[in-house]
């Protein structure tokens, strides 16, 4: 059974799983990480998916996490890519943003700029209808909103281990979100992220 909001606020770590091609990660966004969990009063786990794409990359992740819970079949996951930049000095928004997410029993995103310049962050799931947020849009938007959609570059949820990541023509977030209808995507709004090039980590 999942774990309940009670219980896992009793676990001494705060999880994160980092899927990577080649053990790559924005320092600035550890840091951060070490000072998220220590006002949540947490060990900070880090998990590094290392593989040749992203869906294997956290697929690998996804099996170091089984092994260490083997008998789990979710776990609270806070996924960060590994080009993510989460701002310093943010550790106060991040807290209680994932506290809010375990609370409440509701997966989070948070918003970032892609490639194209778009943001992350789309209306709904279904792709014929399914478009990008605007600026103006997401200003309008009360914190906690729920969206249609959003990329797993950094979302925070309670995470069935089992799953296979999967992609094609749409990414593997796009196939997460379309084998997962039962979980409402809900946007943190006061987390704020960057999209960096990557630095060598190891």
């Amino acid at each position: 059974m999942p774990m309940s909001a009670e219980d896992f606020h009793q676990s001494p770590s705060l999880l994160v799983a980092i899927p990577t091609p080649d053990l790559r990660a924005v320092v600035p966004s550890l840091i951060t990480l070490g000072q998220v969990a220590h006002r949540l009063n947490r060990a900070l786990e880090v998990v590094l998916g290392e593989a040749s794409n992203i869906p294997r990359a956290r697929n690998v992740a996804l099996a170091q996490i089984r092994q260490t819970m083997p008998q789990a079949t979710h776990r609270w996951v806070l996924w960060l890519e590994s080009d993510i930049l989460m701002l310093p000095n943010t550790a106060a928004e991040v807290a209680p943003a994932l506290t809010w997410a375990e609370t409440h029993q509701q997966a989070i995103v948070a918003n970032y700029r892609m490639a194209t310049g778009e943001n992350v962050l789309m209306t709904t799931r279904t792709m014929d209808t399914a478009r990008h947020y605007t600026d103006p849009e997401l200003a309008a938007l009360p914190v906690w909103s729920e969206v249609g959609m959003s990329g797993l570059g950094w979302a925070y949820l309670d995470q069935p281990l089992n799953y296979v990541f999967h992609a094609d023509t749409f990414g593997e977030d796009v196939h997460f979100w379309w084998d997962h209808p039962e979980i409402t995507l809900h946007w943190a709004k006061t987390v704020r992220l960057g999209h960096k090039k990557t630095v060598l980590l190891v």
